[in-house]
C-alpha cells in the first residue's frame, strides 16, 4: 500500500510539473522576442501643454528586435530598435533604442535606461505586481484582468486570445492617470492607450480643462519576423 501511495505521489509530481511547463510556455507566447521579430502600429498622440494648444500627432511606430547579449543573469537582453513613419509611403526614421528580456517571472522592457515588469509569470486573472519594481519611481501596482478571449481595440479592429493588464486606473477633480496594455498570443503587445494629465487648478477649483499632460493609443497593424 505504501508502495502504490508513493508510486501516485510520484505521478503527481510529475504530472504537475510538466504542467506548470507547459503553462510557463503558454505565458511566454504572449510576449515573444527573437531576433528579427518586428511589430508596426498605428499610433495616436495628443500633447497638451500649459500655453499652448494641445498638439494632435499620427504616425506609425515600428518595433524591432535587432541584437541580443548574455545579461548578468545568464539569460539574454535583446535589443529593440524603434523608428516612425508619417505615412506608409515615407522611409522609416529611427526614433530610439529599447531593450527587453524575459526571466522565469517577468517580462521586463527597458525604455532607455528605465525598467518596467510589463507582466508578471505565471499569469493569472486578477494577480498584481508593482511595475516599477526594477526603477526607482515608486510603487505602481499593475493588475492582469483578463486572460483569454478578445479585445475590442476600436475601428472594427479586435484581437482575440489576449491578456488585459491594467497598468493604473485613477481619476479625480484634479489629474487622470488611466493605462492600458494588451498583449495577444505570438504577437506581444497589440494595444496601449496612455491617459495621463493635470487639470487647471486654481485656489482650490478646478476647470476641468487639461492643463499638461498626453494620450496615446497604439494599435497593431502588422507583425512578423524577418
Amino acid at each position: 500500500m505504501k508502495r502504490i501511495a508513493s508510486f501516485l505521489l510520484v505521478l503527481l509530481s510529475v504530472l504537475w510539473s510538466c504542467s506548470s511547463d507547459e503553462v510557463r510556455l503558454a505565458d511566454s507566447g504572449f510576449f515573444p522576442v527573437q531576433i528579427g521579430f518586428f511589430q508596426v502600429y498605428d499610433v495616436n498622440e495628443i500633447i497638451y501643454t500649459a500655453f499652448n494648444p494641445p498638439q494632435s500627432l499620427t504616425y506609425q511606430l515600428r518595433v524591432e528586435v535587432l541584437d541580443a547579449f548574455e545579461n548578468q543573469g545568464g539569460g539574454l537582453t535583446y535589443v529593440t530598435y524603434r523608428s516612425k513613419r508619417e505615412t506608409d509611403s515615407d522611409p522609416w526614421d529611427y526614433l530610439d533604442t529599447w531593450s527587453v528580456r524575459k526571466t522565469d517571472q517577468f517580462a521586463l522592457v527597458a525604455e532607455g535606461n528605465t525598467t518596467y515588469a510589463k507582466l508578471v509569470f505565471p499569469l493569472r486573472v486578477n494577480a498584481s505586481w508593482n511595475g516599477n519594481q526594477f526603477n526607482d519611481e515608486g510603487e505602481d501596482e499593475y493588475t492582469l484582468e483578463q486572460y483569454g478571449g478578445a479585445f475590442n481595440a476600436g475601428n472594427g479592429i479586435s484581437f482575440s486570445d489576449v491578456i488585459v493588464v491594467n497598468q493604473n486606473r485613477e481619476s479625480n477633480l484634479v489629474f487622470k492617470d488611466d493605462r492600458l496594455e494588451v498583449y495577444s498570443f505570438e504577437k506581444g503587445l497589440v494595444y496601449s492607450e496612455y491617459q495621463v494629465w493635470q487639470y487647471n487648478c486654481s485656489g482650490g477649483t478646478c476647470t476641468g480643462q487639461i492643463n499638461n499632460g498626453k494620450y496615446r493609443k497604439m494599435v497593431l497593424t502588422d507583425y512578423g519576423v524577418e
